[in-house]
């Protein structure tokens, strides 16, 4: 039973990471298809780091409701979790940013920001192997 609650939170966590790259990534690729496309992958971009972050969790609470204790996180399974996080909420901000912000009016603008979400989301995945190793 355990392992088939940690291989269910795996799977949506690899989910979401699929949707946290390929929406700038689709993005950057089509950016002059319109706003209405753009809009609708800035939504999936924000839920995709929601559930990167309700994922992440779920792994903490897999671990307290099947072990009874939290993982020990430590060294640079720690300093990996730590990037994750950030990447993670620079992640949904820029996100919402893209949603909301007037300033991202412009066509170079929108483009800086979404090659930086291509970035954090990069970033995040490459923190996520030590995890694997360490924890």
């Amino acid at each position: 039973m355990t392992e088939l609650v940690y291989t269910l939170v795996q799977a949506v966590h690899n989910y979401g990471t699929l949707a946290v790259v390929a929406s700038p990534a689709v993005a950057l690729g089509f950016r002059d298809r319109g706003a209405d496309l753009e809009r609708r992958l800035a939504w999936t971009l924000l839920l995709a780091w929601g559930l990167q972050a309700a994922s992440g969790a779920g792994f903490a609470a897999a671990s307290y409701g099947l072990k009874g204790q939290f993982p020990e996180v430590t060294g640079v399974a720690l300093y990996s979790l730590v990037v994750k996080l950030v990447a993670t909420v620079a992640g949904c901000a820029l996100a919402a940013l893209l949603l909301c912000a007037r300033r991202l009016s412009s066509p170079r603008s929108r483009t800086v920001a979404w090659a930086a979400c291509l970035g954090l989301a990069v970033v995040a995945l490459t923190a996520a192997a030590p995890l694997r190793w360490y924890l």
